[in-house]
């Protein structure tokens, strides 16, 4: 796993909306079964587009709602909106290069994808401590 992977995993597993999709993701992975009626998918790829920076990956999910919810559409631009608000707040270069204009119907659910391309905005972010913290050394005293 590199560390673009781990950094967007940390992002979308901390969003209180995103969290449960993902975990409805793995539930349905895990016992093999179709997506789960509200879900996202994540799928990842080299990004291999004339110009591409260096270390950049493609990041496409699939956003999957019941076919039963009110207005599955706007939920599903709802997801993947939140989805790139999510990844803007990192330490990562985002740009938004597609979403299927077209949701796929199937399965007792709506899905639609979009792709990103990303890199990290500091290719050792993850070899740095968390600014507003202090190293182990720097103990303070309460006197």
């Amino acid at each position: 796993m590199t560390d673009l992977h781990l950094v967007v995993g940390g992002l979308l597993t901390r969003d209180p909306v995103l969290a449960p999709l993902l975990l409805n993701h793995a539930a349905a992975l895990q016992w093999a079964q179709a997506p789960a009626p509200t879900s996202i998918a994540p799928s990842w790829a080299a990004d291999e587009r004339p110009g591409a920076p260096d270390g950049g990956e493609l990041l496409t999910v699939e956003a999957h709602v019941s076919r039963d919810t009110p207005h599955p559409h706007r939920c599903l631009d709802t997801v993947l909106d939140t989805v790139h608000a999510v990844l803007t707040r990192g330490p990562i270069r985002v740009e938004r290069l597609a979403d299927a204009d077209v949701p796929d119907i199937g399965g007792g659910t709506v899905s639609r994808a979009a792709t990103w391309a990303l890199t990290l905005a500091a290719p050792d972010v993850l070899d740095r401590p968390a600014t507003g913290y202090r190293s182990s050394g720097a103990a303070s005293s309460n006197r």
